[in-house]
């Protein structure tokens, strides 16, 4: 089955899950989210002062290239290497 505008992996499911365990899911993923965020904003908040902000930015584009995906999430999110910009 091909939604338009749906990318197909989102459909398989290895189980049916009902709306109450889909919202759960959803919050779970959310919560994950925001702290990630609030971990990143408060190590760039402790080290800023040490570090210069082009260092910053090739460090998390480093990480984020190491990053491989996990059972269930499309290969094309991390396949393509994040470029490094140039200064200036």
């Amino acid at each position: 089955m091909n939604l338009p505008g749906y990318d197909t992996w989102k459909l398989e499911c290895p189980y049916d899950m009902t709306a109450a365990e889909e919202r759960e899911q959803q919050e779970a993923y959310d919560e994950a989210r925001d702290n990630l965020r609030e971990q990143i904003a408060a190590t760039l908040q402790d080290e800023r002062g040490k570090v210069y902000l082009a260092d910053i930015r090739q460090i998390v584009i480093e990480e984020l290239n190491k990053l491989q995906p996990q059972p269930g999430e499309p290969a094309w999110q991390t396949k393509t290497p994040v470029p490094i910009p140039a200064l200036g």
